[in-house]
């Protein structure tokens, strides 16, 4: 049988405790963690609908500009993903590309008109200012609430321990779980009512897209960025970059993972 501080030393290990246990007040959860929670998730909220509002409206893309923007994507998406086609349907794919791309077939805008354009100030263009005014709107609305919000915990809040992580962690991670609280000797495990308000600042990024879905929209609004940019004067000229993907995709060397690709089933299995 060994001794009662042996077997506290070895639970001491075990567990990974690093300082003394705490008993922690349950109605600690009900005034500070869900009132904190709570908060984040509506402040959250509340941002996404003020951006919502003082957005500037979408604004419609010609067709021709479209098909213009989709035909340069699509010759950067077949260099990409070549390895997953063929040789036959690379090459048929690379003569048409090649041959559209340098005759400019599909450019939206003429070319008398790229060099008008061409010289003008990029920041007085409409696209331009709605992209900057935009970015502006969104920093500011991201800011002020995250102060309001952090002054909010660290005055009513201050020195809370909240909670206790159920798995261990390393004596790195002390600082970011306990801010506010000047414990030396406290285990890493339990989380301060600050740290845990920086915490719910990014864990709660997948409620905001089950609720607004937030990774379709902000892919719009960055097609949308770039659509506005690339419509820009000053911006990069669709011309030029036709011709450059069309030398690119001529002297594109393809190595393709079907080739010979019966060879080597039959040789693996036989």
């Amino acid at each position: 049988m060994l001794p009662q501080s042996v077997l506290s030393f070895w639970e001491t290990i075990r567990t990974g405790n690093e300082g003394p246990e705490l008993l922690l007040d349950p109605n600690l959860k009900l005034w500070a963690l869900i009132p904190i929670s709570i908060v984040m998730i509506l402040v959250g909220v509340a941002k996404q609908c003020i951006m919502v509002l003082v957005s500037p409206k979408s604004k419609t893309v010609p067709r021709v500009k479209l098909t213009e923007i989709l035909y340069i994507a699509k010759a950067r998406a077949l260099m990409g993903n070549s390895s997953n086609l063929s040789t036959e349907s690379f090459k048929m794919r690379q003569e048409y590309l090649a041959q559209v791309l340098a005759d400019g077939k599909y450019l939206a805008i003429k070319p008398a008109k790229d060099e008008k354009t061409a010289m003008e100030n990029p920041f007085t263009s409409p696209g331009m200012t709605d992209a900057m005014t935009s970015m502006a709107l969104g920093n500011l609305v991201n800011y002020i609430p995250q102060t309001v919000i952090m002054w909010w915990v660290n005055y009513f809040f201050a020195g809370f321990v909240l909670m206790k992580l159920p798995f261990p962690l390393t004596i790195r991670f002390k600082q970011m779980l306990q801010s506010s609280v000047r414990t030396d000797d406290l285990d890493v495990r339990w989380v301060s009512s600050m740290s845990w308000y920086i915490i719910s600042m990014g864990g709660l990024t997948p409620v905001y897209n089950v609720l607004f879905g937030g990774n379709r929209l902000s892919k719009l609004n960055v097609s949308a960025q770039q659509q506005q940019l690339s419509q820009s004067p000053g911006g990069p000229n669709p011309k030029d970059q036709m011709k450059a993907l069309a030398n690119d995709i001529t002297v594109f060397q393809h190595i393709s993972v079907l080739d010979n690709i019966e060879d080597r089933v039959l040789k693996l299995y036989s």
